[in-house]
């Protein structure tokens, strides 16, 4: 068997269905995760409603989830349908604090699976900030420099909800190649 490679691409994956299943388990309704990773020359908060997060240490990134009002309205419902909450305590609006701490809420929840994922599978670990959530009103391009690189690979995953409603995952990470050090992690 040959050396196993994890790539950039392998992990905005990783990412996009992580994220996939939290929404999926919260709110018991399908999200599709479009069969195709752009990869993009950077990254951008767009949309109407934008949630970013940075993890650092043994790699480094950015995620970025932005949403066009309808899908981050459709998606916060959702989950709160999903948790037990009535109708009438829904937001009705993708304006209202509640959309916007539950965005918050689920890039929280994604990037906290992310890593636990990773460390147990790779060997390797990272921390994250406290997720920002910020209402849009013109696209703002987003850059990161981490430990001595100033590239990074700028990669997007469409997701589409059960209304047909789109938003985007954005994942600025550091160009990568991981590799299993020896022969055992190679047969695992």
């Amino acid at each position: 068997m040959g050396l196993q490679k994890t790539s950039s691409t392998a992990i905005a994956r990783l990412f996009a269905t992580i994220i996939q299943d939290l929404l999926q388990k919260t709110a018991g309704k399908k999200f599709h995760i479009s069969n195709t990773i752009m990869q993009i020359p950077g990254i951008k908060l767009s949309g109407d409603i934008s949630s970013f997060v940075t993890f650092y240490g043994d790699y480094n990134g950015l995620m970025v989830l932005n949403f066009e009002g309808a899908a981050a309205l459709e998606v916060v419902r959702s989950m709160l349908l999903g948790m037990g909450l009535g109708e009438e305590d829904l937001p009705t609006s993708h304006t209202s604090d509640e959309v916007r701490n539950n965005v918050g809420e689920l890039t929280n929840q994604a990037i906290g699976k992310v890593r636990s994922v990773i460390q147990q599978k790779y060997d390797i670990a990272a921390k994250a900030n406290i997720p920002a959530v910020v209402p849009i009103t013109v696209p703002l391009e987003l850059t990161m420099e981490t430990k001595g690189h100033s590239e990074t690979e700028s990669l997007r995953v469409v997701f589409t909800t059960e209304k047909n409603n789109r938003f985007y995952m954005e994942l600025a990470i550091e160009p990568m190649l991981w590799r299993p050090l020896n022969e055992a992690a190679d047969k695992q």
